[in-house]
C-alpha cells in the first residue's frame, strides 16, 4: 500500500526514511489513502486562509463597510482636497479591517509548512551553526552549548498573510531551552527581489513569534543590504522570520523606521527632564510625536494644509486622552497617548545607553551626559512613573550609568597600571588567577544573577558588585593555609620562603584594593557583554512599547449609522449613500455605504486608518439615485469620536426652505409691492446681486417637520436685522405648530401674540402680532395697506448649506 507524508502529503518511496519534498522524518504511522490526505490539506489551507486573510499592508489602512458598497459615479469627478490627495490614496478593493502584517484576528498566527529540516549536534567548544541557505546561529560564549541539538526548520513564503509582502519564517530549536542567559545572534537571508527598490533597508523587518501573545512581533535587528542578510539579536529562541514589502511607506515600515530613530545627547536629555518635572512630554516630547505621526501618516511635505492636518490629529489625541483621564472614552485612544509617551522615553534611553557605552569605553566628553542620564533615567523610571508597569527601560538606562560611570575601562586602567611587585599581592594574584579562577563564564553568570535581583535598583546593584569583587579579591586571607601555601608556591616564592608570607592588616588592605583594580580591569570583556545584555533588554522594552503602540493604532473604531424609524413605519433613507468625511472634502468610496433595507449601515476602521483620514467629521446623505459627486446632500451631519463605537443618529432628514421678505414699502406703495417687483423697480438696491441673492439676504432658512399637531418649524438662519426677532429668537430651538391633514398648511402661534401660517402649495406665507406688525398705526393700517392678514412672505424650497 502507497505511503505519504504526514507533514505535507506528498506520496513516499518505499523504505524512505525522510520526505524528498519537505525534509521530514517518516513515521510509522497507520497509511491513509491519498484522498483522505488531499482532504486534510485542504482543510488545513482552508483554515489558514480563513486565519490570516484579515492581514493588510496597505498605503492607506481603509475602513471595512458593512453593507452594499456605494454605486460608481462619474468618473473624473473623484479629486481630492490637498489633504487628502496625501492621505487617501483610493483604493479599488475593500480592505481588511486590520491593516498591519503581525496583527492578526481571531485564529491568530498559523505557521506555513515546513520546506526542510537542518539538525546539529554541538561539539565541545562549538557555538555556531549555520546552513547552506545562509542560516546563522551563533550562541556566544555564555550559553553552554556543548552536546545541545539545534535544529533549524525552513518555512515556506507566506505571501497570503501580507498584501504587498512575504515573510519567510524559521522555527529554531536547541532541545528543551528556549531562554538563554547570554546573547544569540540569528542571521537569517532575504530575497531582495520582494523589497521596495527605492528603499530596500526600510521595506525590509524582522519578527518573531510570540506563543504568549499569538502574534508575530518585531525584534531587534539590522540589515546588512550588502549580502541581503538581517541579523537579529535575541535571549531567546522561537520561529523568527525576514519580512519584505514591497512598500517601504506602510504603516508598518514606518513605525520600525521610527523606531530605529536615534536622538542627539542635548534632545535624549532635554525629554527626560520633562518626564522628570511633570510626568508627561512638554514641547520637546510634543515636537518628536508630532514628527512620529507626520512620518506614520506619510506626508512628505508639510505644508500649511498638512501642518493643520496633523494639528488636529493631536489634538483629538490630546482630547480623548484628557477623556480617558476622567474615566470616559476610548480606552484605546488613551493608550495611544499613553504609548507614544512611553515610546518617546525608550527612544532616549537607547540614544543615552549608546553614549554611556562610549563613556565605558574611555570617552571623557560622554562621562558627563552618562552622569546626568543616570540621575534623570533613575528618577524618571522610579520616582515619576511606575517602572514595573512602562519604563523598565529607564532603569535599565541607570543601570549601563552605574557600570559605565564605577566600571569604566579608563578607571580600572588607571588603577591597575602601577607596578605590582609585592611578594604577598602576587601571592594573592596566583591564587586567584591560577589556583582558584572563576571562567568568564562564572562571572557573567554571577553579574547576571545581580542584574535579575537588583535591576530595579542600580545602586544596590552597584553595592552587590562591588561586595562580589572584594570578596573574591580578599578569598586568599580567609583560606586555610595549605591553598595558601600552594598560591606561595605558585608564584614561584618557594625559593625564598618555606612557609607562608608574614601579612599585616595594612598589607591586606592593600592587596584586596590593589586586586579589585587588576580584577576590574580582568573583567571588562564580561561587562561588556553584561552591558550589551542590559542594552539588549532596554531595546527589548523599547520593541514591546513599539508592539503596543502598534496595537493600540491598529484597534478597531466602529461608525454606526442608524435611521430614527417611528413605530409602524418604513425607512425613509433605505438605499441613499452615506459617507464620513472631514469638512469640505470630497466623496471617498472607502468611507462611503449606502444604508440597507431599514436605514442603517455600519462601517469599520483602525484608528490608523481614522487618523490618515484626516479625523472624519462630518456625515452626509443623498437621496436614492443622486450623484454624490453631482448632487448636494440632502442632510450634512456634525459627529466627534470619543469612543470605540460611534453611533450617527439619523432624525427625519427636514427639507429646507426659504422664507422670504415679500412686502416692501415705498412711500405710498408700503405693501403694495412683491420683492420681484422691489427688485426690478429699484436697480441702485440691487448691488450687484441676483434677484435669488436677493432673496436670501431678506429670508429666514427654516424646515418643518413632524405630521399633525406634531409638527414643528426651525429657524436655521435669520435675514439681517432680524436676528432679535421672536421668529428666530424662539424658532431656533423649534416652535411648535400644526399642518393640516394635506402636509401642505403650517399655522402656530409663538411668542407675545404673533403667528405664522405657511402654505407651502401656493408659496405664500404671513407672519402677524404686534412685533411683526410694529411699524403700523392708526394712520397707516394693515388692512390701508392691503395686508389684513400680516405681512407677505414667500416660501420656497432651498438647496444651500
Amino acid at each position: 500500500m502507497e505511503k505519504f507524508c504526514t507533514n505535507c502529503g506528498k506520496e513516499l518511496h518505499t523504505g524512505a526514511r525522510f520526505c524528498a519534498k519537505c525534509g521530514a522524518e517518516v513515521i510509522d504511522l497507520p497509511v491513509k489513502t491519498a484522498s483522505e490526505i488531499q482532504s486534510k490539506s485542504v482543510d488545513k489551507q482552508e483554515h489558514k486562509l480563513e486565519a490570516q486573510t484579515q492581514e493588510y499592508t496597505p498605503t492607506v489602512a481603509t475602513p471595512k463597510t458593512k453593507s452594499t458598497p456605494v454605486p460608481k459615479m462619474k468618473s473624473g469627478r473623484n479629486t481630492l482636497c490637498i489633504v487628502l490627495s496625501v492621505l487617501l490614496f483610493i483604493q479599488t478593493t475593500v480592505v481588511a479591517l486590520y491593516g498591519w502584517p503581525g496583527f492578526m484576528v481571531g485564529g491568530g498566527v498559523k505557521l506555513p509548512s515546513i520546506q526542510k529540516i537542518d539538525s546539529f549536534t554541538l561539539q565541545e567548544g562549538q557555538t555556531a551553526v549555520s546552513t547552506d541557505k545562509g542560516v546563522m546561529i551563533d550562541f556566544g560564549p555564555y550559553n553552554s552549548m556543548d552536546g545541545e541539538k539545534v535544529s533549524i526548520k525552513e518555512l515556506s513564503e507566506d505571501k497570503d498573510s501580507i498584501e504587498g509582502g512575504t515573510r519567510t519564517a524559521y522555527d529554531i530549536s536547541a532541545g528543551e531551552r528556549t531562554e538563554f542567559d547570554g546573547l544569540l545572534t540569528i542571521t537569517l537571508p532575504y530575497d531582495e527581489s520582494g523589497a521596495d527598490a527605492a528603499d530596500e533597508e526600510g521595506s525590509v523587518l524582522a519578527e518573531y513569534y510570540n506563543p504568549e501573545t499569538d502574534q508575530w512581533e518585531l525584534v531587534d535587528y539590522t540589515v546588512n543590504t550588502t549580502d541581503n542578510t538581517v541579523t537579529i539579536t535575541t535571549d531567546h529562541l522561537s520561529a523568527y522570520c525576514t519580512v519584505t514589502l514591497t512598500d517601504s511607506h506602510s504603516p508598518y515600515a514606518l513605525l520600525s523606521k521610527f523606531t530605529s530613530k536615534r536622538l542627539d545627547d542635548e534632545t535624549a536629555l532635554a525629554l527626560l527632564r520633562e518626564f522628570e518635572t511633570s510626568g508627561k512630554p512638554g514641547e520637546v516630547g510634543d515636537s518628536l510625536l508630532r514628527e512620529f505621526y507626520g512620518q506614520l501618516l506619510d506626508i512628505p511635505n508639510l505644508g500649511d494644509p498638512e501642518a493643520g492636518l496633523l494639528h488636529e490629529v493631536f489634538s483629538w489625541l490630546t482630547d480623548a486622552f484628557e477623556l480617558a483621564e476622567q474615566g470616559v472614552g476610548n480606552k484605546y485612544l488613551s493608550s495611544l497617548w499613553e504609548k507614544g509617551g512611553y515610546m518617546l522615553l525608550g527612544l532616549s534611553a537607547l540614544s543615552l545607553g549608546d553614549t554611556m557605552i562610549d563613556a565605558y569605553k574611555g570617552n571623557e566628553s560622554a562621562e558627563t551626559v552618562a552622569a546626568e542620564a543616570y540621575k534623570l533615567s533613575y528618577n524618571v523610571g522610579v520616582a515619576v512613573l511606575d517602572y514595573k508597569k512602562v519604563t523598565t527601560g529607564m532603569v535599565q538606562l541607570s543601570m549601563l550609568g552605574v557600570i559605565a560611570l564605577d566600571y569604566s575601562l579608563n578607571k580600572f586602567m588607571v588603577a591597575a597600571d602601577q607596578t605590582y611587585k609585592d611578594a604577598l599581592f602576587n601571592v594573592v594574584i596566583a591564587y586567584n588567577e591560577k589556583i582558584h579562577p572563576w571562567t568568564e563564564a562564572e562571572w557573567y553568570d554571577r553579574i547576571m544573577g545581580l542584574y535579575r535581583t537588583r535591576g530595579n535598583n542600580p545602586e544596590k546593584f552597584n553595592a552587590a558588585l562591588r561586595g562580589i569583587m572584594e570578596n573574591y579579591s580578599s578569598r586568599y586571607f580567609y583560606d586555610n593555609p595549605e591553598e595558601q601555601l600552594v598560591a606561595t608556591n605558585e608564584a614561584g616564592l618557594h625559593a625564598y620562603t618555606t612557609g607562608l608570607l608574614p601579612e599585616t592588616d595594612a598589607a591586606r588592605e592593600y592587596c584586596i584594593e590593589q586586586y579589585m583594580a587588576r580584577l576590574g580591569e580582568r573583567l571588562q570583556p564580561v561587562l561588556d557583554d553584561v552591558i550589551k545584555k542590559i542594552n539588549y533588554d532596554n531595546r527589548k522594552t523599547y520593541s514591546a512599547n513599539a508592539t503596543e503602540l502598534r496595537q493600540a493604532l491598529n484597534a478597531p473604531l466602529e461608525f454606526e449609522i442608524i435611521e430614527g424609524i417611528p413605530d409602524g413605519e418604513k425607512s425613509k433613507y433605505a438605499g441613499c449613500t452615506v459617507d464620513i468625511r472631514r469638512p469640505d472634502a470630497q466623496i471617498d468610496k472607502n468611507w462611503a455605504t449606502v444604508l440597507d433595507k431599514d436605514g442603517r449601515a455600519t462601517i469599520d476602521a483602525t484608528i490608523l486608518g481614522y487618523m490618515q483620514a484626516g479625523i472624519p467629521t462630518q456625515l452626509r446623505l443623498w437621496n436614492k439615485g443622486d450623484d454624490p459627486y453631482e448632487d448636494a446632500p440632502i442632510l450634512t451631519q456634525e459627529f466627534k469620536v470619543t469612543e470605540k463605537r460611534t453611533v450617527i443618529p439619523l432624525g427625519s432628514v427636514a427639507k429646507k426652505y426659504l422664507l422670504y421678505q415679500d412686502t416692501f414699502e415705498i412711500g405710498a406703495y408700503y405693501g403694495g409691492r412683491t420683492i420681484d417687483e422691489f427688485y426690478d423697480a429699484h436697480g441702485s438696491m440691487r448691488e450687484g446681486r441676483s434677484l435669488d441673492e436677493f432673496k436670501r439676504d431678506h429670508s429666514y432658512i427654516i424646515t418643518v417637520e413632524g405630521k399633525g399637531a406634531d409638527a414643528v418649524l426651525t429657524v436655521i438662519d435669520a435675514l439681517k436685522g432680524k436676528e432679535e426677532s421672536p421668529l428666530n429668537a424662539l424658532g431656533k430651538d423649534g416652535i411648535a405648530g400644526a399642518l393640516d391633514a394635506s402636509g401642505n398648511i403650517f399655522t402656530a402661534s409663538y411668542g407675545d401674540g404673533e403667528t405664522i401660517e405657511i402654505n407651502f402649495d401656493t408659496g405664500a406665507a404671513y407672519l402677524n402680532g404686534p412685533y411683526t406688525m410694529r411699524s403700523f398705526d392708526s394712520y397707516m393700517t394693515p388692512e390701508s395697506r392691503g395686508l389684513p392678514n400680516g405681512m407677505r412672505y414667500g416660501v420656497q424650497p432651498y438647496a444651500g448649506e
